[in-house]
């Protein structure tokens, strides 16, 4: 039996599912997975069982020829995968035993033998799930449910069967699952939600639900659903959110109490250095330039924090943009003295932010000319989903990792304050980009900004 794998990713690993590239590829009676449908259209399709694999919640109706929308889950995929095999192994058994009328009744009790076999093995894939799966009927009242939901909300009941779901939903849910219900049987499509439920000890949890209508003639009896404890994942995104806000809170109010002390030790400076003008003191003069460039260091590193918590709280304006035109203008405001050349494609468009790339950009390039290289040479390329803007510098190369290089305060020149990579960072991570860097290019080091092609493509994922 050929399963197929269609779409822009690899299938789950451990999987012996076989990826193509096209729907000329499938056989026909296949099963086939697709988890991307921007290749072809639907009625290209015609393979015996479909399966959309998706994450995502789907807002329009899915065509005939689609099974259903089931989670990029391998034990799910596993489970479905053996299902079909097994089901069409044992109706092909059946089909031949069945045209044979001398062995009609022998063809009867072999395929309730096999049905039965598939049916426990179903149903033991089932139980054993981590998932939540259950069924729900028109009227939200739960028809079937795996073990893994009754000990989430075990001491509720003892059977959930008929028992309405809503009722272990937190009230500021229970509006969520009803629309859910009511997409699924009245609008026929399968949709995707995050609610709080009563689990037990008194606690709540949060779930991620997916929905699948279930219909038969064309009408829909029933949804069956998988849930995902996301409880933990939620927990951390909040404390997350909480450190960050503190540490912004944290960062302006250093650079408030830090700026007025300094104001007043730089005007008690200046006195001084006036009133010892007309002395002949040169340790004086000393102390005084070496006091006053402390201040100034101080002063830039607050101006740098500020700049950067500036960055963090900078809002982003995706569009088309074209790369050549971003790395020139970037250039004509560093006004660098090293002489700078473009190199590669010229004709490459990104849809993006170019504020944040303009910044990131502009920090690396800073960085490569205090490398006091001869030149820098940037280079413009586009593969695998990603624009590549590529600075080259020809200086001492890098010898410690990137990682270190980009945390704050980090410089081999004490008397620079170390932010700049920490910005580059940063904004490329706010757009879904990284940097990639060679420590040694013999000579010098490279720094690759790798900017997604397509930021829409990567956002719809992330939903």
């Amino acid at each position: 039996m050929n399963i197929y794998w269609l779409g822009k990713d690899a299938p789950p690993e451990g999987l012996d599912i076989k990826k193509v590239d096209s729907l000329y590829d499938v056989e026909k009676d296949s099963l086939l997975f697709i988890d991307d449908q921007s290749v072809f259209s639907w009625n290209e399709i015609q393979s015996g069982r479909v399966y959309l694999v998706s994450d995502l919640p789907i807002s329009s109706p899915l065509p005939e020829q689609m099974a259903g929308v089931i989670p990029n889950d391998a034990m799910v995929i596993q489970a479905i995968t053996t299902l079909f095999c097994e089901m069409r192994e044992s109706y092909d058994i059946g089909d031949k035993l069945i045209r044979s009328l001398n062995e009609k009744e022998l063809a009867i009790q072999e395929k309730q033998s096999i049905l039965l076999r598939d049916s426990k093995r179903y149903k033991a894939i089932i139980k054993n799930a981590t998932d939540l799966i259950f069924i729900l009927g028109p009227a939200g009242k739960i028809m079937y449910c795996n073990e893994t939901l009754l000990k989430y909300i075990e001491g509720h009941e003892a059977s959930l069967i008929g028992v309405s779901f809503v009722k272990y939903v937190i009230d500021e849910d229970k509006d969520l699952i009803r629309d859910l219900i009511k997409r699924s049987f009245h609008n026929g499509v399968p949709a995707k939600i995050t609610v709080r439920l009563h689990i037990a000890d008194g606690k709540i949890g949060t779930f991620s639900l997916m929905s699948t209508p279930m219909a038969e003639d064309g009408h829909i009896y029933a949804m069956s659903v998988i849930g995902r404890d996301i409880t933990d994942i939620r927990n951390m995104q909040q404390r997350l959110t909480v450190q960050a806000r503190d540490l912004t809170s944290m960062i302006n109010g250093l650079s408030h109490e830090l700026r007025n002390p300094l104001t007043v030790i730089g005007a008690y400076i200046r006195r001084l250095d006036k009133d010892a003008g007309n002395k002949d003191n040169s340790k004086w003069g000393r102390a005084i330039s070496g006091i006053t460039s402390s201040i100034k260091r101080i002063e830039d590193m607050v101006l740098r924090i500020e700049r950067y918590e500036s960055l963090v709280n900078m809002n982003m304006h995706f569009s088309e943009i074209c790369v050549e035109k971003l790395v020139k203008d970037a250039l004509s405001s560093l006004k660098s003295p090293v002489p700078v050349s473009i190199r590669g494609a010229e004709d490459i468009w990104a849809y993006s932010d170019s504020g944040h790339i303009r910044i990131a950009l502009l920090r690396i390039l800073e960085n490569a000319v205090q490398t006091n290289s001869t030149e820098i040479i940037i280079n413009l390329s586009q593969d695998s989903g990603y624009t590549r803007i590529s600075v080259r510098d020809f200086g001492p190369g890098v010898k410690d990792d990137f990682g270190d290089l980009c945390g704050p305060f980090y410089s081999s020149d004490p008397m620079k304050t170390g932010l700049g990579l920490t910005e580059a960072r940063i904004a490329m991570v706010k757009i879904g980009g990284e940097i990639e860097m060679v420590k040694q290019a013999n000579p010098g080091a490279v720094f690759t900004l790798k900017v997604l092609s397509d930021r829409r493509y990567r956002a719809r994922e992330a939903d």
